[in-house]
C-alpha cells in the first residue's frame, strides 16, 4: 500500500529479507507503539523496485475495532 495513517516510521536499515536486502524502517502504531509492519525505502535487486515507497502491514498485527466487514 501506498499511505498509512495513524503510523510512524522507525529509523532505517538494511535488512535482508526473502527477496534480496531491502532499505527498510519499521512501522508503528502511534496509539500504543506496537510494530505493525514495515515500509520499503530501497530495494536492491531491480526486480524488487516495485516495492519502493510502499508499505507492508501485517494484517494479524491490525486490530479493528468496528462493525465494517473485512474483504477475505
Amino acid at each position: 500500500m501506498q499511505s498509512a495513517v495513524n503510523v510512524k516510521l522507525g529509523r532505517r536499515e538494511e535488512r535482508s529479507l526473502l527477496t534480496g536486502v531491502h532499505t527498510v524502517a519499521d512501522v508503528f502504531c502511534v496509539g500504543c507503539n506496537d510494530r505493525l509492519g514495515w515500509y520499503y525505502h530501497k530495494a536492491a535487486d531491480p526486480s524488487q523496485k516495485y516495492k519502493e515507497n510502499k508499505y507492508l502491514l501485517e494484517r494479524e498485527r491490525l486490530i479493528k475495532e468496528n462493525n465494517w466487514k473485512l474483504d477475505e
